[in-house]
Protein backbone atom coordinates (compact mmCIF):
# COMPACT_ATOMS: atom_id res chain seq x y z
CA UNK A 1 0.00 0.00 0.00
CA UNK A 2 1.23 3.38 -1.00
CA UNK A 3 0.68 6.70 0.67
CA UNK A 4 -2.35 9.12 -1.40
CA UNK A 5 -3.30 11.52 0.42
CA UNK A 6 -3.32 13.12 4.05
CA UNK A 7 -6.83 15.43 4.17
CA UNK A 8 -6.62 18.65 6.18
CA UNK A 9 -9.61 17.80 8.29
CA UNK A 10 -12.86 15.56 8.90
CA UNK A 11 -14.60 16.78 5.73
CA UNK A 12 -12.05 16.38 3.12
CA UNK A 13 -11.56 13.31 4.57
CA UNK A 14 -15.25 12.17 4.01
CA UNK A 15 -15.32 13.56 0.90
CA UNK A 16 -12.27 11.67 -0.55
CA UNK A 17 -13.65 8.33 1.32
CA UNK A 18 -16.75 8.99 -0.85
CA UNK A 19 -14.74 9.58 -4.30
CA UNK A 20 -12.49 6.47 -4.19
CA UNK A 21 -15.84 4.38 -3.09
CA UNK A 22 -17.95 5.35 -6.06
CA UNK A 23 -14.93 4.88 -8.05
CA UNK A 24 -14.44 1.40 -6.68
CA UNK A 25 -11.06 1.98 -5.36
CA UNK A 26 -10.34 -0.01 -2.23
CA UNK A 27 -7.98 2.00 0.32
CA UNK A 28 -7.43 1.62 3.79
CA UNK A 29 -7.40 5.10 6.44
CA UNK A 30 -4.21 4.68 8.29
CA UNK A 31 -4.99 6.43 11.99
CA UNK A 32 -9.02 6.87 10.61
CA UNK A 33 -10.49 6.67 14.31
CA UNK A 34 -7.24 6.37 16.43
CA UNK A 35 -6.22 9.66 15.06
CA UNK A 36 -9.65 11.65 16.39
CA UNK A 37 -8.16 10.81 20.06
CA UNK A 38 -5.34 13.21 19.99
CA UNK A 39 -6.10 16.64 20.46
CA UNK A 40 -4.01 19.60 19.58
CA UNK A 41 -1.56 19.91 16.52
CA UNK A 42 -1.53 16.98 14.04
CA UNK A 43 1.90 14.99 14.30
CA UNK A 44 2.45 13.15 11.21
CA UNK A 45 3.15 9.81 12.69
CA UNK A 46 1.18 10.21 15.76
CA UNK A 47 -2.26 11.53 14.43
CA UNK A 48 -2.15 12.39 10.87
CA UNK A 49 -5.06 10.36 8.74
CA UNK A 50 -3.94 9.01 5.48
CA UNK A 51 -5.54 7.54 2.61
CA UNK A 52 -3.67 4.31 1.34
CA UNK A 53 -4.25 2.81 -1.72
CA UNK A 54 -2.95 -0.76 -3.10
CA UNK A 55 -0.36 0.11 -5.93
CA UNK A 56 -2.49 -1.25 -8.88
CA UNK A 57 -5.60 0.84 -8.21
CA UNK A 58 -2.57 4.06 -7.71
CA UNK A 59 -2.99 5.61 -11.19
CA UNK A 60 -7.06 5.91 -11.29
CA UNK A 61 -6.45 7.01 -7.79
CA UNK A 62 -4.28 10.06 -8.18
CA UNK A 63 -6.25 10.89 -11.13
CA UNK A 64 -9.56 11.14 -8.49
CA UNK A 65 -7.55 13.09 -5.95
CA UNK A 66 -6.16 15.62 -8.25
CA UNK A 67 -9.73 16.21 -9.69
CA UNK A 68 -10.88 16.30 -6.07
CA UNK A 69 -8.32 19.02 -5.09
CA UNK A 70 -8.53 20.94 -8.19
CA UNK A 71 -12.41 21.56 -7.14
CA UNK A 72 -11.65 22.23 -3.41
CA UNK A 73 -10.83 26.11 -4.08
CA UNK A 74 -11.09 27.59 -0.25
CA UNK A 75 -13.63 30.62 -0.04
CA UNK A 76 -12.52 33.71 0.51
CA UNK A 77 -12.19 35.02 3.91
CA UNK A 78 -15.22 37.27 4.78
CA UNK A 79 -14.96 40.90 4.66
CA UNK A 80 -14.11 42.62 8.84
CA UNK A 81 -17.47 44.19 8.86
CA UNK A 82 -16.70 47.86 10.36
CA UNK A 83 -19.29 50.03 12.08
CA UNK A 84 -20.16 53.75 11.65
CA UNK A 85 -20.28 55.86 14.61
CA UNK A 86 -23.93 55.75 14.40
CA UNK A 87 -23.98 51.92 14.61
CA UNK A 88 -21.95 51.84 17.82
CA UNK A 89 -24.28 54.63 19.15
CA UNK A 90 -27.38 52.10 18.40
CA UNK A 91 -25.66 48.81 20.14
CA UNK A 92 -25.01 51.35 23.34
CA UNK A 93 -28.46 52.59 23.76
CA UNK A 94 -29.91 49.06 22.63
CA UNK A 95 -27.66 47.47 25.34
CA UNK A 96 -28.94 50.30 28.05
CA UNK A 97 -32.80 50.10 27.24
CA UNK A 98 -32.99 46.35 26.29
CA UNK A 99 -30.00 45.35 28.59
CA UNK A 100 -32.55 43.72 31.58
CA UNK A 101 -33.75 41.21 29.05
CA UNK A 102 -30.53 39.77 28.76
CA UNK A 103 -31.21 36.52 31.04
CA UNK A 104 -28.87 35.77 33.92
CA UNK A 105 -28.09 35.62 37.69
CA UNK A 106 -30.83 37.04 39.53
CA UNK A 107 -30.78 37.64 43.45
CA UNK A 108 -33.95 37.04 45.24
CA UNK A 109 -34.34 39.07 48.69
CA UNK A 110 -35.45 37.18 51.10
CA UNK A 111 -38.28 37.82 52.47
CA UNK A 112 -38.77 38.76 56.41
CA UNK A 113 -41.06 37.10 58.22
Amino acid sequence: MIKLFSPENEVQLALAKSLLEAEGIPFFVHNDHFGSLYVGIQIEFLNRKTIMVDEAYEARAKEVIADFLRQDIAEPAPKKTTYSALDKLRMIAEGLVFGWVVPGKRRRRKKKE
